[in-house]
């Protein structure tokens, strides 16, 4: 469900980001659908909760999988730091990685994350050929049930599709770089539709090797690091600590490519913002021979590098997840104004059956949202996350004053000072 839910997604912005193929993602979007003050309230959270959180979320899971193997000896050799602070040094260490290889060139941030995700990919299909054929598992699992799903469960199951939906997040990613890709009309969808179907595809199959590998029944009794470092633990159920400890390292360096996508494509909201007065100037600049929003990717990692000392992963995860998707379910909303209103280009992509994707993909969104409102154990972080959101509206209203010269005649828009 979580698959099409991002399918349904991935089409309603392969639509927004043909009919209009610039820069500016989420808040070009839902500008030009519900006017330029929302446009902001889903630029700011889109910047905060879609980039710059799930940044800190990624390090953090990548920093995990890089050092649990050796957690003993880092606890018995450095006493004095403790194991939660080098996580986080080492998370911050690698978004200013990430973030210095996306502000030399195009040439160099398009590479950087071509081979990383072509690492990454290539180790889980790796794992789940290697499981399937060598691992010990158990195929009965797939038909146990260890609670029933009655009524009283449909929270922790919509809680549930919080997560699986932020695992997909990125089905919208392609239609940031819109004003910077060749032939955006006929790539685009291409890039949207087809790279979340194979997310899709891979997603299925390593959590079936999951199942396959755990007695999920068993998993109630481990700890949040435990199951956050989960293809860790499957490798060592299947194959040994040996084995485990190599993959989990591996899997660490890979998870690199998720953080740098995500460098590399928040910046460009920002910009478009700039550009429009809704952001500090100096983010809407682009240097001169690569013409890469330095600045405004610089502000990102800076950011994304401190947000890690602010909370433990689970938390940082509930943060970000909630308020993402009240944005994602804003952004898909947008299309229909636009639609009514028939703007942007005439040749643009359309979605198949419109509007069921876009109407089915914004109830599930509000009622996940709801019940995780209503669960005694997140509706403080979840506040909070809607909060930033919320926070947006008077940030909006503080931007679109009119400014002091403005107000004296002296940069009047047309004007020759303007």
């Amino acid at each position: 469900l979580g698959g099409l839910l991002a399918t349904a997604g991935a089409l309603t912005v392969a639509e927004l980001s043909t009919r209009f193929p610039q820069m500016g993602g989420d808040y070009l979007f839902v500008r030009e659908g519900f006017g330029k003050q929302l446009g902001f309230v889903a630029g700011w959270s889109t910047f905060v909760l879609g980039f710059i959180a799930p940044i800190s979320v990624i390090a953090m899971m990548a920093a995990g999988y890089l050092l649990a193997p050796h957690r003993q000896w880092i606890e018995e050799t450095f006493p004095f730091l403790g194991f939660a602070t080098l996580e986080r040094v080492l998370s911050s260490t690698l978004i200013l990685v990430a973030t210095v290889a996306h502000i030399r060139s195009h040439h160099e941030s398009s590479g950087f994350q071509i081979y990383s995700t072509l690492i990454k990919i290539g180790l889980l299909l790796l794992l789940v050929v290697m499981g399937f054929l060598f691992g010990q598992g158990d195929w009965s699992r797939l038909w146990m049930q260890t609670k029933p799903l009655t009524a009283d469960r449909w929270s922790a199951w919509a809680i549930g599709l919080i997560y699986v939906s932020y695992a997909y997040s990125g089905w919208n990613g392609a239609g940031y770089l819109a004003g910077e890709i060749r032939d955006p009309r006929r790539l685009l969808p291409r890039c949207l539709i087809a790279g979340t179907m194979t997310v899709m595809g891979l997603y299925l199959i390593v959590n079936l090797l999951y199942v396959y590998a755990l007695d999920l029944g068993s998993l109630s009794a481990l700890d949040d690091a435990q199951i956050g470092n989960i293809a860790q633990l499957v490798t060592e159920r299947m194959f040994g600590t040996s084995i485990s400890v190599i993959f989990s390292t591996l899997l660490g360096i890979s998870l690199i490519a998720s953080i740098s996508a995500y460098v590399m494509t928040g910046p460009r909201v920002i910009y478009a913002m700039a550009r429009d007065g809704f952001f500090p100037g100096f983010a809407g600049s682009l240097n001169n021979q690569q013409q890469l929003p330095i600045a405004a990717t610089l502000v990102q990692g800076i950011a994304a590098a401190g947000l890690v000392w602010a909370g433990t992963f689970l938390q940082l995860l509930d943060y970000a997840s909630i308020g993402l998707a009240a944005v994602s379910a804003l952004v898909v909303a947008s299309l229909i104004p636009i639609r009514m209103r028939n703007q942007g280009a005439q040749d643009a992509y359309r979605m198949p059956l419109y509007p069921v994707p876009a109407i089915l993909y914004i109830l599930l969104m509000l009622g996940t949202i709801g019940y995780t409102l209503l669960d005694p154990e997140r509706w403080l972080i979840s506040l909070l996350s809607l909060g930033t959101l919320a926070l947006g509206v008077p940030l909006a209203r503080f931007f679109d004053r009119p400014k002091r010269t403005e107000i004296l005649g002296l940069g009047c828009p047309g004007s020759p000072t303007s």
